[in-house]
């Protein structure tokens, strides 16, 4: 029994952290809710307890568990001063309307300064929208702001009892996720070996998307990792030593599966022989299996072991490899396999990767911030979405006031979680509120019905909210289902009127998302075609110093790790940017043809550059390679001149026409055998020259 137990609490708990934040929240609101409901038979202490637990859930940010008392301890301050002042002002509505605004204006400017800031204020701004739906539920205005103060308090010291026991556990959890993706990716990537044309639009578009969130993955371990720095003592310096280099690690690796050493789809015609194509798609299968293992022996701290079946695919790989010899593809995927043996050690010799950077440095970081200064400006993205969330607010409690709404609150509820920094976002999120919504109504009105009694609205309650912080992470549609049957329950325990307040809070979220729409729209809108120029640039010039990076041996490697980082973000932001774009209204979709070009060119540029990378360190580049990267790192910076407006447009055309006969200069190379990396700076240098190509095309469409 014990053993089957223990079994069960590492596969559906340990190893799923959203499983085990969802029962963390679940727990804590158990042991306040209940004892509430037996004991004083009080709903309104119960539930008021809940929201305080779920604000200080969903404001939660720092890994370090002095961190997490520092950001709890200003949160509990915080809670107390806007429910008190939400309580003693909502009455009086001439003075609420301008407190409310000041209130929401600040909170969200502030928020901009760090992580930790945003999540107090995000978790205060839930708060003022629960002090309001619970306004006239008490006789003294001081119970709503202490229950929920005392609810997020309770939390707090479960939270951070549980992280002084596992310290290391959310570090653990960051990276392990990295890893996953990382795994996630080089499976999907198998799936063009061998390149199935019909497929392969497809593949690529999933790659994207997964690219993109192993990239934001790895940027949220590196500011955790400067968090836990921080907030660390010297002693601890040993052991935050080895989460850096397993950073490192994720990093060298997401650079191996990446790359790109061909076209996929032309290696798969030149290559006769399918089995061996098939073959690498194989091998790739088995090292996202691997990678996925040593993700999860990082959660359950079991050591990792290297499946055998991975050694025995990279040495038939070997073999068949050895026979192709002499073929004209043969150097190609030799280069390919060196890139997936290097994976494979990678995960052998885990504990070896970033050790020749400095950790030293390391140990002194500090999470990024910003000065409230700096956000204090109209130019600032963050400016912009403090005034339409306060424009927004506004216009909800007129709504609310107009309409004499008794719980209009929902409606600034729905406003604070559908509102987005851009149009395209916000609209998402908006799909996703109110299809949710609609679903967790009906699904709502049938559990009631089958769980009719006050236990069974208690049942209803906590599976709702464990269900809701499962899912937040995952399918915020799937999320808003149960937060909504949380509501339900919640009105059901208060006043028996739980299905009764279940028209209004859909007109309320209909009113709430429809203003959220409106404001974004009109007021200060982020439109991305606006964004794309120097996005675009910002993408050339980092992919370009990643490249010089390569070739550069001067370049040390801490340097060279944060050229390559800075690059892949460059390259995410960019392909955001052009995914927002098409969601937005047809008349803002300017340059939507040439963007995406651009951007694809740009995603096949850093693919390729980062296959030249990653055997950067296995032989030395020959002159005359050198002297080609060079001409080339020229063409890339002229194009980013381009796309500024601040290149000499006299030389543009010799530069086309000397790219035009890079293909004769490459022969020449190869034919030296020395020259082993000609075929890969070939492929930066033909997306380099399509890239100047395509912004000479929009240079003549703009001047047209």
């Amino acid at each position: 029994m014990k053993r089957a137990l223990s079994a069960i609490w590492s596969n559906l708990f340990w190893k799923n952290p959203a499983h085990l934040w969802a029962l963390k929240v679940t727990l804590s609101i158990a042991f306040l809710l209940i004892p509430a409901e037996l004991l004083l038979h009080n709903s309104f202490i119960g539930t008021t307890l809940a929201l305080g637990v779920v604000a200080m859930a969903l404001g939660e940010t720092d890994v370090h568990p002095r961190g997490r008392m520092k950001s709890a301890g200003i949160a509990l301050l915080l809670f107390f001063l806007i429910s008190s002042i939400t309580e003693l002002t909502l009455p009086y509505p001439a003075i609420f309307a301008p407190v409310l605004a000041i209130m929401a204006f600040i909170l969200v400017l502030v928020g901009g300064i760090d992580s930790r800031l945003q999540g107090v204020t995000f978790g205060s701004l839930l708060i003022l929208v629960y002090t309001m739906l619970g306004a006239g539920n008490s006789d003294k205005w001081f119970h709503q702001p202490l229950l929920l103060t005392a609810g997020a308090l309770c939390y707090s010291m479960v939270s951070i009892l549980l992280l002084y026991h596992r310290p290391y556990r959310l570090l653990t959890d960051q990276l392990s996720r990295g890893f996953s993706y990382l795994a996630e990716y080089i499976e999907l990537k198998a799936g063009l070996f061998p390149s199935n044309p019909a497929m392969q639009r497809s593949i690529r578009n999933q790659l994207a998307q997964k690219n993109t969130q192993l990239a934001q993955q790895i940027e949220a371990c590196k500011n955790d990792l400067y968090s836990y720095s921080e907030e660390s003592s010297p002693d601890a310096q040993s052991q935050l030593s080895s989460y850096y280099r397993k950073w490192f690690l994720l990093q060298e690796m997401q650079e191996r599966v990446i790359s790109s050493h061909e076209q996929y789809d032309l290696l798969t015609e030149q290559v006769k022989n399918s089995e061996l194509i098939e073959g690498f798609g194989q091998l790739m299968r088995e090292l996202a299996k691997a990678i996925a293992l040593y993700a999860e022996s990082m959660i359950t701290g079991e050591p990792y072991r290297h499946p055998l079946s991975l050694r025995w695919t990279v040495l038939a790989m070997q073999r068949m490899l050895e026979d192709e010899k002499g073929e004209a593809h043969h150097l190609t995927l030799s280069l390919l396999m060196r890139n997936l043996i290097g994976l494979e050690k990678n995960l052998r010799e885990n504990e070896e990767s970033g050790s020749q950077i400095d950790l030293s440095a390391f140990y002194a970081r500090k999470p990024e911030r910003k000065r409230l200064r700096e956000l204090l400006t109209p130019t600032h993205p963050r400016f912009r979405f403090a005034v339409r969330l306060t424009l927004g607010w506004l216009l909800g409690y007129g709504m609310m006031l107009l309409l004499h709404f008794e719980k209009g609150a929902w409606i600034l509820l729905t406003s604070l979680i559908v509102f987005q920094q851009t149009y395209s976002a916000t609209r998402m999120r908006l799909f996703h509120r109110v299809l949710g919504t609609l679903l967790g109504v009906i699904l709502g009105v049938a559990l009631a019905q089958l769980l009719p009694t006050h236990a069974g609205h208690i049942l209803l309650l906590l599976g709702s909210i464990y269900a809701f912080f499962y899912w937040l992470k995952k399918n915020y549609t799937i999320a808003a289902i149960f937060i909504t049957t949380f509501v339900l329950a919640v009105f059901n325990l208060l006043s028996s009127q739980g299905v009764e307040v279940m028209l209004p809070r859909i007109t309320d979220t209909l009113i709430g998302g429809a203003i959220a729409y409106l404001v974004v729209r009109f007021v200060w809108p982020d439109w991305q075609y606006k964004q794309l120029p120097s996005l675009l640039y910002t993408a050339v010039v980092k992919s370009k110093r990643y490249f010089e990076s390569i070739y550069d041996g001067s370049v040390s490697d801490e340097e060279y790790q944060h050229n390559r980082r800075q690059a892949y973000n460059a390259d995410n932001a960019l392909t955001s940017a052009w995914k927002g774009m098409r969601l937005e209204p047809k008349n803002s979709r300017q340059y939507e043809e040439n963007a995406f070009n651009l951007t694809n060119l740009n995603h096949a540029l850093l693919s390729y550059i980062s296959a030249f990378g990653v055997h950067k360190h296995s032989e030395d580049l020959t002159e005359e390679e050198r002297l080609f990267c060079q001409k080339v790192s020229g063409v890339l910076h002229y194009a980013a001149e381009l796309l500024t407006g601040n290149a000499d447009q006299s030389r543009l055309d010799a530069l086309l026409q000397e790219a035009s006969c890079w293909e004769e200069r490459i022969e020449e190379l190869q034919n030296k055998k020395a020259n082993r990396r000609a075929g890969l700076i070939y492929n930066i240098a033909h997306v380099s020259r399509e890239l100047l190509i395509e912004t000479k095309g929009i240079l003549n469409s703009k001047s047209k």
